[in-house]
């Protein structure tokens, strides 16, 4: 006889060895979700404001209800089209550039400013000629269009990033912050601040073509926290160059107090700084280092959470590690570093930075000529930014790019915290992450398909999501997508509604079903979702009473999503199936059992488990007064009887037959592709 094996005929497999069930992540289209497209237009901008959304694309702006996205008869919905000239258009396609998609007119920043402008502001790439608009709320013009010099990129294809900030500037007034590349080579970066409608306030830059400062940088992302301005990208290293460059990601920091000198640092940041941000896997005496910065979000302006890639060239690999602004401004204010003269990048001692040099954002009205040159020519920090804790990782996943992320957090018991992260990935997902204490690593709980139908999966360019409601928006490159981050309803396992902070399980129904995160009474069952539901869930969902002839073939049904077939166990009488000796049993493609050549020796409890939740239960028994003849396990059978062999049907003897019938159908099979050769050669074709 044989035991512990797994055979697969047709789709159906003879129950072997067991296995350690695993719990697999869902991978679906979220419910109730809103779509809004009007095309491939690459809406890369979202506004999230009261009652709209605004969102940015190429050659237009929308204004869409965010109740309903999908909604084009509520009165919040407007569309502006925003084309450039033709004579804009000419100039740009002079610099042979490629009309489908260079010279458009994409929106690149979308910003709210409430504070005396009560207005949206937008800067567009204007093929190649960047742009301003200034609407009211409604999207009505509030004044005409100029020139966007230094707010956006010229090129769509390069990162900018931008920010408008309320509070903490000089005079108190407004100011809008920049990061992007102005020129037409592409070689011209720039972080800077436009001066005050008033002139009062003259702007501030980073040095034109001054790789020390920004060297061919790729912009992710701005915060405004507190009096600081932090800016993160990646650029070419300055520090290492060889051969073949290398490219660090960074993190850079200037003081919105900053204003303009009027000396040899004319309309120049004197307090900008910057430093390498990096994440390091494995051990300290060879980690790998992630240097590819993608997307980065900020969680109560104390905690960063930044997403790398694995570099070109290796097998492709996301992670995200959680920083804190502490420890950044450690960094920033610690040492600097200079070159030697021989190239050599090293920490410069305290002692040779000269008296006066500021502290963060202190003052810089009355800097002295040589405190000046030395802050023109001394940005990088010496030590890198490490992530916290150091030689962590919070989250890791293969073959994945993560390119946008967005945060959420859950208070409960006054002093523990459960962090949420949704992360957009480049193939058209969302990814929803939790960490249930802060330190440890995040767990993948589901991730969103957001359009099945989308067989180029478009990435995720933009993602807002809205605090009072739990709707996220998602834009791609040809849509925008609204739906609930409460998706407990698709959650069949305890143990997968348990590990979700927004969801509970309902044991008396056997649901999971959205819960107040404010429950003090669901903190034990979040924090240890496995031990929680294995105790409480004792009965499955379904209990079903059955009857079957004796030689009968049953088929017993685990109806379960398709993520979870691969982690279906049976058992019979609370024993695993593949445990025993009996050769009755077969699994289909799909994981529900077979049951061959009934009998009473079967009968008993058949319990379909995932994990430790059964989910279906058969009470099964045989009808003593009838018999299945003619049945394939029958004819086995009565095959055995007649050698005088035991009244069991073993693999062997199932192959065995079914081999005979594979060897039969051929012999018809043969026999009449002879008759056809025959048919053709004797009988004319019509």
């Amino acid at each position: 006889m044989i035991s512990n094996f797994i055979i697969v005929l047709f789709g159906i497999a003879l129950v072997g060895s067991s296995s350690i069930p695993i719990i697999p992540v869902s991978k679906y289209v979220p419910t109730s979700i809103h779509k809004y497209s009007s095309g491939l237009n690459y809406y890369w901008n979202l506004l999230l404001d009261d009652d709209s959304l605004y969102v940015g694309g190429q050659n237009l702006i929308v204004r869409l209800d965010r109740d309903n996205i999908e909604d084009r008869t509520s009165p919040i919905y407007k569309s502006i089209d925003l084309p450039s000239k033709r004579d804009e258009v000419q100039k740009c396609l002079s610099h042979s550039l490629n009309q489908a998609f260079d010279c458009e007119n994409h929106v690149r920043v979308l910003l709210r400013r409430k504070t005396k402008y009560n207005d949206i502001f937008v800067c567009s790439t204007n093929a190649f000629s960047p742009k301003l608009y200034y609407f009211n709320p409604d999207l009505t013009e509030k004044q005409g269009s100029k020139e966007g010099f230094g707010y956006c990129s010229r090129d769509p294809r390069h990162n900018n990033t931008a920010l408008w900030s309320d509070e903490g500037n000089p005079q108190n007034y407004g100011f809008f912050y920049t990061g992007a590349v102005i020129d037409y080579t592409k070689t011209e970066p720039i972080i800077y601040r436009p001066p005050s409608d008033d002139g009062n306030i003259k702007f501030l830059r980073t040095p034109q073509y001054d790789t020390d400062w920004l060297s061919a940088p790729e912009f992710i992302a701005s915060f405004d926290v507190d009096s600081n301005i932090y800016f993160f990208f990646r650029e070419k290293a300055e520090e290492q160059r060889d051969i073949f460059p290398k490219i660090y990601s960074r993190v850079g920091r200037l003081c919105k107090n900053d204003i303009d000198t009027a000396t040899i640092m004319a309309n120049t940041w004197t307090t900008f700084r910057k430093a390498r941000i990096t994440c390091l896997s494995g051990v300290n005496d060879s980690p790998f280092v992630f240097n590819d910065i993608n997307a980065v979000t900020k969680l109560h302006d104390d905690r960063f959470f930044v997403s790398f890639t694995s570099s070109p060239g290796d097998l492709t690999t996301s992670i995200i590690c959680e920083y804190s602004r502490r420890d950044i401004d450690s960094i920033l204010d610690g040492n600097f570093k200079e070159a030697d003269s021989s190239s050599f990048w090293r920490e410069l001692p305290r002692d040779h930075v000269p008296d006066g040099v500021p502290k963060n954002c202190e003052s810089n009205g009355s800097l002295s000529d040589t405190v000046l040159s030395f802050l023109r020519s001394h940005v990088l920090m010496n030590g890198n930014v490490y992530s916290s804790p150091p030689l962590e990782i919070a989250f890791q996943i293969p073959n994945i790019i993560i390119t946008r992320l967005v945060t959420d957090s859950i208070n409960y018991n006054n002093d523990n915290q459960i962090t949420l992260i949704y992360a957009g990935t480049q193939d058209g997902q969302v990814l929803k992450l939790v960490q249930k204490k802060k330190g440890e690593k995040f767990i993948l709980l589901t991730s969103w398909i957001l359009d099945e139908n989308n067989n180029e999966k478009s990435p995720v360019r933009n993602m807002v999501l809205a605090q009072d409601t739990k709707q996220l928006y998602v834009s791609t490159d040809i849509a925008v997508y609204q739906f609930s981050v409460n998706q407990c309803n698709r959650y069949m396992l305890c143990v997968e509604c348990e590990r979700d902070p927004l969801c509970h399980y309902d044991v008396q129904s056997n649901r999971c079903l959205n819960v107040d995160d404010n429950n003090q009474k669901l903190a034990i069952a979040r924090l240890q979702p496995e031990s929680w539901c294995k105790k409480s869930v004792q009965r499955p969902s379904k209990i079903l009473q059955l009857t079957r002839k004796k030689g009968e073939t049953v088929w017993l049904q685990c109806d379960v999503s398709e993520h979870l077939r691969s982690s279906i166990e049976w058992r019979w009488n609370g024993r695993n199936i593949q445990d025993t000796l009996f050769n009755n049993f077969l699994l289909t493609k799909e994981q529900n059992l077979i049951i061959i050549n009934m009998n009473t020796s079967l009968n008993g409890q058949y319990t379909c488990f995932i994990g430790h939740q059964p989910i279906v239960s058969y009470s099964l028994e045989t009808d003593r007064n009838s018999f299945v003849y003619g049945d394939v396990a029958s004819t086995v059978t009565n095959l055995s009887r007649r050698n005088g062999e035991c009244n069991c049907l073993t693999a062997e003897k199932y192959i065995e037959k079914y081999n005979d019938w594979c060897k039969e159908f051929e012999n018809y099979q043969r026999a009449y592709n002879e008759w056809e050769i025959l048919r053709d050669q004797s009988c004319p074709k019509p």
